[in-house]
């Protein structure tokens, strides 16, 4: 039942999705099935995470941890840090989320997971640049593109990023060429919501380059204008 809430998740059906894992996890504590159990309150954390209810998600990612057996799958563990990460990004506690990711990617980086190492380098780089602590999100960046090596998905993700990083930056002209790549390879491999965002961030990186080239256009007019009037002027008798 899990594996349908799950698709239930994937798909936005973040209600149905958390009643049927409910009602899996029920069926988990009935058989005294303790890595079931967490494996459901993992999921159950993330719909509530996607659905934004972040005042109960906090709780069923930590029981997720404490029920997991203690030679479990790490992986599982390694994807609940993460998700706590998120849930204390999301509300503003930034050294519990630091703490979080930086233990999930421990996690991932003994086991050589690139993509988890990936994902919680993002969020790392994310978090930071939000606070505008700009060396530390360059760092993480770079790494994300390290573990994004030959995954298009993953390198348009990190684009995306690295346009924002530049835009926040006023680096506008790189802004927008890292922005126009990004949805490019976006759309190549058919990532319709990310693609929307990075949509998104393309329309306010022209708007700027729009204000900010609209003072200069104005001063080049004006100059124009008067070296006219100033011809006309010395050539009036």
């Amino acid at each position: 039942m899990w594996y349908l809430s799950d698709a239930n998740r994937l798909l936005g059906l973040h209600e149905e999705g958390i009643q049927q894992v409910k009602e899996a996890s029920k069926i988990h504590q009935q058989l005294n099935d303790a890595f079931g159990q967490a494996h459901c309150l993992g999921l159950l954390g993330w719909l509530l995470y996607d659905d934004q209810q972040f005042d109960t998600v906090e709780e069923a990612a930590s029981q997720s941890i404490n029920l997991l057996p203690e030679k479990s799958d790490q992986s599982l563990v390694c994807n609940y840090y993460r998700l706590l990460g998120e849930i204390c990004s999301s509300k503003g506690d930034t050294e519990k989320a630091i703490s979080h990711f930086e233990a999930a990617l421990r996690t991932a980086s003994a086991f050589g997971w690139y993509y988890e190492q990936f994902l919680n380098h993002h969020s790392l780089a994310v978090l930071f640049l939000d606070q505008g602590r700009f060396d530390d999100s360059r760092a993480h960046i770079e790494c994300s593109k390290l573990h994004a090596v030959n995954n298009l998905y993953l390198a348009a993700r990190t684009m995306r990023l690295q346009a924002d990083f530049w835009y926040r930056q006023d680096r506008l002209r790189e802004a927008r060429s890292e922005a126009l790549r990004a949805a490019d390879a976006l759309e190549k491999v058919g990532a319709t919501r990310n693609l929307e965002t990075c949509r998104g961030l393309l329309r306010d990186i022209e708007e700027a380059m729009e204000k900010s080239t609209t003072p200069a256009q104005g001063t080049k007019q004006y100059r124009l204008r008067l070296f006219q009037f100033l011809q006309i002027f010395h050539r009036s008798p």
